[in-house]
């Protein structure tokens, strides 16, 4: 008996759980957690708006019929890559080249009846009077000759830009005036991404900051370089077709957002390519804060074409081998 008392004695009892104590230890760790919280926040999030209400736009361009005809060819198909200056489709040319061909008989005729009275100019029978009308005669013929033989041209639909091909509504057959929609293109070099801010998040954004965005298509493993360009002059519901109409007896306040217009690096396109519409994750460093707030943009990125210039100048070097012809 006393055996079995000694061997309880030598068992040590348990600690009592010290409440206190361990309400302190965790205090602390809360306190240390929310002060290093703090400290990142200070760091990297101080200095930064983000938002993943983002997404990306690029240039949509309609293709319109300039002539009437029908649609003698369809030269392409949805999602296809297209070239500056690539047919697209073909329009009947029968009813624009026989339009040209009169109208290059009208000009040779005018040319003759010019050449014969500036030949006779000094004498009697050829007025001054007669003479300037002949040469607004030719020229007219001239304008008249320019326009159709464009217009022959213009049969064949080209493409204004190089784009990807992203609606095709023409068909084979089907009869088409001008400005009857024949396609639709999105430009794939002209890319950018628009930010949907809160209002209170634009006190600090300026043109120029730099920018990080994320694509989900890619993943963390892809983060795009950027600079803010520029800011909407409205929020898309002011400046929808029909706006909005506050002044009811029942109102409740939503914040608005504002779409921050943000440039893309175009080498990073080229590499990770992004298409219309897709979502991303923007953060904007708005460390610096030079500049006013919602400025707008000063001068934007210029956008031309050369295929009009070229189907003019075919057109001139076409009436240039009439006047010659005639004059031979």
């Amino acid at each position: 008996m006393n055996e079995k008392n000694l061997n309880m004695e030598a068992i040590p009892e348990k600690k009592k759980f010290d409440r206190p104590k361990a309400f302190k230890i965790f205090l602390i760790a809360l306190v240390c957690a929310f002060a290093l919280a703090l400290i990142l926040w200070f760091i990297f999030g101080h200095n930064s708006e983000s938002t993943d209400d983002a997404y990306v736009g690029g240039s949509q361009i309609q293709i319109v019929a300039q002539v009437e005809g029908a649609v003698a060819s369809v030269e392409v198909s949805e999602t296809q890559v297209v070239k500056e200056g690539q047919t697209l489709f073909k329009i009947d040319p029968t009813e624009v080249k026989i339009a040209s061909e009169k109208a290059d008989i009208e000009l040779l005729n005018a040319a003759a009846d010019y050449q014969k009275r500036t030949a006779l100019q000094g004498d009697a029978a050829v007025s001054k009077e007669e003479l300037e009308h002949m040469r607004l005669v030719f020229k007219k013929a001239v304008e008249n000759a320019r326009q159709a033989y464009i217009n022959v041209l213009r049969a064949n639909v080209q493409s204004p830009a190089k784009a990807i091909l992203a609606k095709r509504y023409a068909q084979v057959g089907q009869r088409v005036a001008p400005g009857t929609a024949l396609a639709l293109i999105v430009a794939d070099d002209d890319i950018w991404v628009d930010a949907n801010f809160k209002e209170g998040q634009l006190k600090n954004i300026r043109i120029g900051q730099p920018v990080t965005l994320e694509s989900d298509i890619y993943g963390g493993k892809m983060e795009y370089h950027g600079k803010v360009v520029g800011f909407a002059p409205g929020t898309g519901s002011t400046l929808a077709l029909l706006p909005p109409q506050n002044a009811t007896g029942n109102w409740v306040k939503v914040v608005q957002r504002l779409s921050v217009r943000i440039a893309l690096d175009p080498k990073e396109l080229h590499d990770f390519p992004l298409h219309v519409g897709l979502s991303m994750d923007v953060k904007v460093n708005t460390k610096d804060t030079q500049g006013a707030p919602l400025q707008g943009m000063e001068a934007g990125p210029i956008s031309s074409t050369s295929i009009y210039q070229k189907q003019f100048d075919a057109a001139e070097n076409h009436i240039r081998s009439l006047v010659q012809l005639q004059k031979h």
